[in-house]
């Protein structure tokens, strides 16, 4: 490749399939077939347990959304994906710090909720991280016009 090893991951994508890179905006990493079929049927079946589900994202172990919420946006799943991997592995560190150990320090979940009643939800579970948004205000959820989460009820 006439492109650097040590360029930006944006630069090396034009030229090759970036390894630990983000893929580029518009394309969507894909999981393999059977890997599709088991996330869909865990993820219907979460999504029918739980109505308040406004959004999710499923990150691989590279931090790369590689399935979310038909209402969200690749480029808003990336944003979520970006930051809140970092939030977790900070939360990770200080917990293993604080506890002075790993058998005691093991981060199952964070949750973060907002005074506005979204709640945001992340869990590792195997090789995934599985990032949900709640709606906790127990009114509908209404879209904005560009297809984003939104606030509670429209006026309200």
């Amino acid at each position: 490749s006439s492109v650097p090893s040590g360029a930006p991951c944006a630069a090396r994508a034009a030229a090759e399939p970036p390894r630990g890179c983000p893929a580029p905006l518009g394309a969507k990493p894909a999981m393999a077939g059977a890997q599709t079929s088991e996330v869909d049927s865990e993820l219907k079946t979460f999504l029918g347990k739980f109505p308040t589900v406004i959004g999710y994202v499923v990150l691989n172990t590279d931090g790369i959304p590689v399935k979310h919420h038909e209402a969200m946006s690749y480029t808003k799943a990336v944003t979520y994906a970006a930051l809140l991997t970092d939030f977790v592995n900070n939360c990770k560190r200080a917990l293993k710090d604080l506890l002075n150990g790993p058998a005691e320090s093991e981060l199952t979940n964070v949750r973060i909720r907002t005074k506005e009643g979204t709640e945001i939800i992340c869990v590792s579970v195997a090789e995934y991280t599985f990032l949900v948004i709640q709606n906790c205000t127990g009114k509908p959820w209404v879209q904005d016009p560009e297809g984003e989460t939104g606030g509670g009820e429209a006026g309200a």
